[in-house]
């Protein structure tokens, strides 16, 4: 029996689920294991057992016939090769990973495709999330970064060489907030977990169990009535609030959906609302729904898995 794949690397963790050919997201996958990221060696060869481990728990009988991978950015989709990922280690950079699985998995090099994860995002709520009923969805990830993936008509866009749609990456301010892009004032730089952490150290503020500020206690804290806390976690909803009307403007989608672990808080993504609202937008530009994923933590996966169909020809 063969069996479509669906890979999601993240900086730490792999999540992995495997299907029957035929299979609709709506129903449960064969397996799906999460793994610790490889880190050293050989890692596509870690990856390729991994993946052989999730479709045999699935099935002892079955084999990968296309396998769907989602993998932080940048990358190139066109070629399948990851170039410099800043979260994943230096084994991964410059790595031509579509070319290198399928050669580990004994499958042909063209059932084997590589897409940016907030792409692949973006695909997996238009297709069977948020984004369901609507002709086009921007998908935005607010976690330790800031990630955007966009799908038009069913169809990620993807820019001429793959790399469109990095909103975190995008002048927002010009307070010198350090960007991992190497400028400052980026919109990753003022809305992300990351973002909310340094603002609490430079704030002074220390989680009431102790320990470095993580954006995790910071929310949880202002949820709770923390003063401190809640100004870190306005301010960084007051910038997400004009991230949302810049990408109004750039894109004109039918909706936006909202995924990541930033997003998880009601109160930010609340207060990311009401100032969304009382940003001026011209009137034409106003009314865009913006709703939390419906998928996470499986979008990225879920969007695999609508690629690894596609390869074999199914929709």
């Amino acid at each position: 029996m063969s069996a479509l794949v669906a890979v999601d690397i993240g900086g730490t963790k792999v999540r992995i689920s495997s299907f029957p050919v035929g299979a609709d997201w709506s129903a449960a996958p064969t397996a799906e294991r999460v793994f610790e990221t490889p880190r050293s060696g050989d890692v596509v060869a870690a990856l390729a057992e991994r993946v052989r481990e999730v479709v045999y728990e699935g099935d002892k009988d079955a084999c990968p016939i296309a396998v769907g991978v989602g993998c932080p950015g940048p990358l190139d989709p066109l070629r399948g090769i990851v170039l410099n990922p800043p979260n994943l280690s230096r084994e991964w950079w410059g790595l031509g990973l579509t070319g290198a699985l399928a050669g580990e998995l004994g499958i042909s090099p063209d059932r084997v495709a590589l897409e940016n994860d907030c792409n692949l995002a973006a695909l997996g709520e238009a297709t069977f999330g948020a984004g369901r009923p609507y002709g086009s969805t921007l998908y935005i990830t607010v976690s330790t970064g800031v990630g955007g993936g966009l799908v038009l008509d069913g169809e990620i866009f993807g820019g001429e060489r793959g790399y469109a749609v990095e909103i975190g990456h995008t002048k927002l301010t010009d307070r010198p907030y350090p960007c991992g892009c190497g400028r400052t004032g980026c919109v990753e730089s003022a809305v992300s977990g990351t973002a909310i952490a340094r603002r609490a150290r430079e704030a002074g503020w220390t989680p009431p169990s102790g320990g470095e500020p993580t954006a995790k206690a910071v929310l949880e804290a202002a949820t709770s009535g923390d003063a401190v806390a809640r100004d870190i976690v306005e301010t960084a909803a007051a910038f997400f609030a004009e991230t949302l009307v810049n990408a109004v403007y750039l894109y004109d989608p039918a909706v936006i959906v909202v995924g990541g672990g930033v997003s998880e808080s009601d109160l930010f993504m609340d207060l990311s609302l009401a100032a969304f609202e009382r940003v001026p937008t011209m009137p034409a530009f106003r009314g865009v729904p913006v709703l939390r994923a419906a998928l996470e933590p499986r979008s990225v996966v879920t969007g695999a898995f609508v690629l690894a169909r596609r390869l074999i020809g199914e929709e």
